[in-house]
This record gives structure tokens, C-alpha cells and sequence, in this order.
């Protein structure tokens, strides 16, 4: 199995984030932020670099993340970005890298009802079908799409081939020790990508980012899984805390020494 970082988690700087990736013998890379800036809302130019660093270090970008639908429901300027301009120039920069996959959200679980969530999604679905590109819908606690019940109610719901999960245990939080293997078993069928990171609950009830191995997420149980029922190629790492070449290289060692064990 593979490896791989979400850029911006080891440099906002692109390059300066695959040179360090590289020295790791990482070759895979999400694009979700670049100089504090969410793709694709980027200039051309900023564009044009990422496509460019792609050909120069010979490099994969396994996804993107342009964050479309973590709104509410009734943010009507970020739902007809995300279903308009923002997914054309989503797409476009897809299909010229070769990116088979953008990871999107649920919608914020305070507004609106489930159904408009079900039908606005499967319409970015559908948009992605016409390019011949898929969707991940990200669980967050926050928004409706977020344990691991709701995960799979809502991808049969919306019920596209090209719609599927991005499976993040860290990101249940309270909820990673149920994470796996249970939760695990309900969304195996629907993953179409994997986010690692791990999280710890602190005595005042609330959580804290924590590198891999150091907080509730059964990471050795869960790579043990995935290289079992092999549903991923690889997995893309998210420190959420650092500093980034200490805890990146700590994550990227963890998970590869879990799959070796």
C-alpha cells in the first residue's frame, strides 16, 4: 500500500511540501490548500504551478479537496460556486493532471433537511459522471454526513456509482474508539478514500489533534484492515498538528510499521 500527504499539512508552499514528502519516498498528494488559500479559488498561475510541479518531480495528486458543500444549506453563493464555476474549473484541472477523485462534504447538520443534502449532492455526482470523475463525501461531526450509519444511509440514498465515502476515523473524534472495526464494516462497501490522522479526548470533553498512534483510532486494527480487504491503494495522511517534518514523518513511519506488524 502507498502513502501519501495532503500538501498544505507539510508546507503551504507546494514545493517546498513535495521535496519534503519525496526525501520520505512519498509520491502521492491531495491538493486542498496552497498559501492559505482553498483550490480552486486559486489564480491561474497558481494553477498552472501545481500542474507544472506535477511534470517536474514526476508526482501523483490522488485527489483534490475544495471544500464544496461544507456550507449550510442555505448558502446559495457557496452551493452555486460548488455546482458551477468551481466545479468547471474543478474538473478541468482534474481531467489535464490525471485526478480520478475531488472529496466534497455533507453540508452542516444545523440547517436544512436531509433530503436537500441527498439531492444537491447527487447532482455534483452527476456533474462529475458527465467528466468521468468520482466524489467522496467527507464525514465531519459537524455536518449531516458523519457517523458511520449516516455515511452509508446517505451514498445508497443518492445513489450514484461515482459517489462514495472518504472514510475518516480520526474525524469521529469521541467517536474513533467505535470507529473500528464497527464503524469500519458499515462504510467498507462505499470507500473510496482514506484520511489518517488520529485525536484525543481531553478531561474537559473536548478533543485535541493528536499524531498517529497517540490518541483513540485504532490505526494498527484499521491498516491491518485495509491491506486485508484491499478497497484503497493508498492512504493520504493529515497531521492536523506539529511540527510537520517531525509528526509527518512520525505518521508516515506509524502506518507503514502497523502494516508491517
Amino acid at each position: 500500500m502507498r502513502f501519501g500527504f495532503v500538501t498544505d499539512e507539510l508546507s503551504p508552499e507546494p514545493r517546498e511540501a513535495i521535496e519534503m514528502a519525496l526525501e520520505w519516498g512519498v509520491r502521492d498528494f491531495e491538493i486542498r490548500n496552497v498559501r492559505g488559500v482553498r483550490f480552486p479559488r486559486f489564480t491561474d498561475d497558481t494553477l498552472d504551478e501545481l500542474a507544472a510541479l506535477r511534470e517536474e518531480y514526476d508526482i501523483a495528486y490522488t485527489a483534490v479537496s475544495p471544500g464544496f458543500f461544507k456550507c449550510h444549506l442555505d448558502d446559495t453563493e457557496h452551493i452555486g460556486y460548488a455546482l458551477g464555476e468551481g466545479l468547471d474549473i474543478t474538473a478541468e484541472f482534474m481531467e489535464g493532471c490525471e485526478i480520478p477523485l475531488m472529496i466534497c462534504f455533507g453540508f452542516e447538520a444545523a440547517t436544512g433537511e436531509d433530503h436537500q443534502a441527498v439531492d444537491l449532492l447527487r447532482c455534483l455526482a452527476e456533474r462529475m459522471t458527465e467528466h468521468h470523475l468520482s466524489v467522496a463525501i467527507e464525514n465531519e461531526t459537524h455536518c449531516k454526513v458523519d457517523t458511520p450509519d449516516r455515511i452509508a444511509a446517505f451514498v445508497r440514498e443518492i445513489g450514484c456509482p461515482n459517489l462514495g465515502a472518504n472514510w475518516d476515523l480520526g474525524n469521529l473524534k469521541e467517536g474513533a474508539p467505535q470507529g473500528f472495526p464497527e464503524g469500519y464494516e458499515v462504510v467498507k462497501p462505499f470507500v473510496f478514500n482514506v484520511h489518517a490522522k488520529d485525536v484525543a479526548l481531553l478531561p474537559n470533553g473536548e478533543t485535541e489533534w493528536k499524531p498517529i498512534g497517540e490518541g483513540l483510532c485504532d490505526w494498527r486494527g484499521q491498516m491491518s484492515a485495509l491491506a486485508r480487504d484491499g478497497i484503497v491503494e493508498h492512504v493520504t495522511i493529515e497531521n492536523h498538528c506539529g511540527p510537520p517534518e517531525r509528526v509527518g514523518r512520525h505518521n508516515l513511519e506509524a502506518l507503514s510499521g502497523y502494516l508491517g506488524s
